[in-house]
């Protein structure tokens, strides 16, 4: 609260109300000797309206959302960025062909940024009108919390909603394009480039060589190859072949016609076989980023929430059914997240912190980080230990909705809050052992 001043034409409360009270024009007539006067915050408050009362706690709120969601997806696109550039610098993956695995990534980074950066726009923008004592002044012109919350919970339904249709329908496409543009890029890299008399390494376990590739067909005559597995080493000798790859089932197949396989057993040094043919395929291992070397179908976190539906009914893996049902369940309680967040947020933020405005952001951290722990668990559980998602999943959260309600309740009788005055103790010891460091 920056307080009042006075002057011939005007006095203005800046900080909370932004209005210019033209009306009161003899100076002295809201404070003394240009001193704060806690009776003209209460009056302003009583003629501002309840939109003006919104806007202001949505604005104080949204911004530093916005910027929290910029920094945070930033911060992961970048963790991401060193691998790709990666990419580009040992396998000679184009510059346009990372931007666009970059912008399928970005729906999982929003998944997590929404919610986190909404949480740490509550503890920031209400932390700080706690901290200047505009909350103080609302509740004392009898705006309480009750009041004071109907605009969070309205930013937290909105947001709510953009993290459901984040992670129910833009997440899976994101992951599914991802894999997509992944196995694009291995099949060029498996199939462009290739020139005759040439040793090819684009495979992980395959070296290539082909006397002569016919340049319209993609034909290749007079092969050597050399496959290396843990168990055996092959040479093969065939007199063409040619590259087919499969889009639905994403492999990559070397399909080779009349030659001969020299393989030698690892363990056995004695253990030799001849092998002629006139047909033979060599499917070898490929890999994108930090996915697995041969892809066995859709992932669950891959599929649309509506093929996960329709998998779950037709799996007879037990194994793989649990797998699903907790990605599913795992999307469908996603909209709860922001919810949960200000059932937290509010009573946290306006609570008065010893250690500082800092300790609002701290206690923001751990709320998330506890929060995403205990969904962790949940899958941990549900795919493991074949626990019922609507134990893992479901239980947990109406726990947390009801200790949410609890210190909300205790924050509206103004009663202290015990998790804040935990953290602020381990805060402040902290910040003393630190400054006891730098003075040794």
């Amino acid at each position: 609260m920056s307080g009042t001043r006075s002057g011939s034409e005007s006095v203005c409360i800046e900080e909370l109300i932004h209005i210019t009270c033209d009306q009161y024009q003899r100076k002295g007539f809201f404070s003394t000797n240009n001193v704060y006067n806690p009776f003209l915050t209460v009056l302003l408050c009583e003629i501002m309206s309840a939109k003006q009362i919104n806007r202001y706690i949505i604005k104080e709120i949204l911004s530093p959302t916005l910027l929290c969601i910029v920094i945070f997806t930033m911060v992961m696109v970048l963790g991401r960025a060193v691998k790709l550039v990666g990419l580009i610098i040992n396998e000679g993956v184009s510059l346009p062909d990372i931007l666009v695995l970059l912008a399928t990534l970005l729906p999982t980074f929003f998944s997590i940024s929404l919610p986190l950066a909404f949480l740490m726009g509550i503890m920031i923008g209400l932390g700080r009108m706690s901290a200047d004592s505009e909350i103080v002044a609302l509740k004392a012109a009898g705006i309480g919390l009750a009041r004071i919350s109907i605009p969070v919970f309205t930013l937290a339904f909105i947001f709510a909603l953009l993290t459901g249709a984040t992670n129910l329908w833009v997440k899976p496409w994101g992951y599914s394009a991802f894999a997509t543009k992944s196995f694009e890029i291995m099949r060029q890299k498996a199939t462009i480039g290739f020139q005759p008399r040439v040793f090819m390494n684009q495979f992980n376990d395959v070296v290539l060589y082909a006397n002569e590739i016919d340049e319209q067909t993609d034909q290749m005559h007079g092969l050597f190859i050399v496959e290396k597995k843990p168990e055996s080493t092959s040479w093969v000798f065939a007199d063409s072949g040619n590259i087919i790859t499969d889009d639905q089932a994403e492999t990559i197949t070397i399909r080779l016609h009349e030659g001969v396989v020299h393989r030698q057993q690892t363990e056995s040094a004695d253990n030799y076989q001849l092998i002629h043919f006139r047909n033979y395929d060599i499917q070898p291992e490929i890999s994108a980023m930090d996915g697995p070397k041969k892809r066995k179908g859709s992932k669950p976190k891959e599929l649309t929430t509506g093929k996960l539906w329709d998998t779950i009914a037709n799996e007879e893996n037990p194994a793989r059914v649990k797998e699903l049902q907790a990605e599913l369940h795992l999307r469908l309680v996603s909209p709860l997240a922001p919810l949960l967040f200000v059932l937290f947020g509010l009573p946290f933020s306006i609570q008065s912190h010893r250690s500082g405005r800092s300790g609002g952001f701290v206690m923001g951290l751990v709320i998330f980080l506890g929060y995403y722990f205990i969904l962790s668990s949940a899958f941990t559980l549900t795919t493991d230990a074949a626990t019922s998602p609507w134990l893992t999943f479901w239980l947990p959260h109406l726990l947390l909705g009801f200790t949410g309600i609890f210190f909300l309740r205790q924050s509206s009788l103004e009663k202290p809050n015990f998790l804040v005055s935990w953290v602020d103790q381990a805060q402040i010891t902290m910040q003393k052992r630190a400054r006891k460091n730098v003075d040794s």
